[in-house]
């Protein structure tokens, strides 16, 4: 029988394992908070801070009523299971997994391919999951259009033993802010569960297209291997509203932050205390 402790969010790694709880067999679905947080916000919706989560409970304490919804329409841009690379331009190939048991790529040189075909709203992110050996030097960067490919991007880090960890499993995602003009960039170590900043408010060329057709390009010696790339397209769902006093638990498939809240007042008829600034507590579960 395979263990893991359950009050050791690292150790969760295997649905197939039984967990145990102060040498005490675990048999339940209960929610355990993992660390509280909070997120202030007004009239304009505010994502949660950032914690990889399977779920997460919200209070709201705040004397008015609260909106929240999801922030992104999850697309698997490319998973590289199948072996066929025809949206690539470039020298692309399969790889061994990144210990997922799933097929990964790996890029000899430059490479590019589209991400969308939809309005690139801001909060929009782009993420990509990569192991790379030692001294590596990698290079992402994103394009509103392929004739853009070695001007101004609209997201763009090189990746080197100086900013990220050389045979370890990481993702680096990009947050997009075109009406902003402006783009961030996080890496996640993915099996210690920490995420760090690396770009903060960097300027970015969006062009004139809202960033229909926008690409991705990859540079790199061969020796990285990434799985997969994914785009978390924004959608300003509906807010599903809470009341003063409520509490509510929500399901995360990766992490909180896939949330956003919003103030929606208490007045009555116009609602004009909604711009107040409000805090909304909770914690999150591994």
């Amino acid at each position: 029988m395979n263990t893991f402790n359950y009050n050791e969010p690292g150790s969760i790694n295997d649905a197939s394992y039984v967990g145990v709880d102060n040498n005490k067999l675990v048999v339940t679905t209960r929610v355990r908070s993992f660390g509280t947080f909070a997120v202030t916000t007004d009239d304009v919706g505010h994502a949660f801070p950032w914690n990889r989560a399977s779920g997460m409970r919200i209070s709201n304490l705040s004397g008015k009523i609260i909106g929240i919804r999801k922030r992104h329409k999850t697309v698997i841009v490319d998973n590289f299971e199948d072996g066929k690379f025809p949206e690539w331009i470039g020298t692309i190939a399969s790889a061994d997994d990144l210990g997922d048991g799933f097929v990964g790529a790996t890029v000899s040189g430059d490479a590019y391919r589209p991400l969308n075909n939809e309005v690139v709203l801001d909060g929009t992110e782009v993420s990509l999951t990569f192991r790379p050996e030692s001294n590596h030097s990698v290079t992402i960067a994103i394009f509103d259009d392929p004739s853009r490919i070695g001007m101004d991007p609209a997201g763009y880090i090189h990746l080197t033993p100086s900013n990220s960890q050389s045979n370890t499993k990481q993702k680096v995602t990009f947050r997009l802010e075109p009406t902003k003009g402006t783009y961030n960039v996080y890496l996640e170590d993915v099996e210690k569960m920490t995420r760090e900043t690396l770009v903060t408010d960097a300027t970015a060329e969006f062009g004139t297209n809202n960033m229909i057709g926008s690409i991705i390009r990859i540079s790199d010696s061969g020796t990285t291997i990434f799985d997969p790339l994914v785009l978390e397209q924004k959608v300003n769902y509906a807010y599903e509203q809470i009341s003063h006093g409520g509490t509510f638990n929500y399901p995360c498939f990766n992490n909180t932050s896939e949330y956003e809240v919003v103030n929606l007042g208490t007045d009555y008829q116009n609602y004009t205390d909604n711009t107040q600034t409000i805090s909304i507590s909770g914690f999150y579960s591994v």
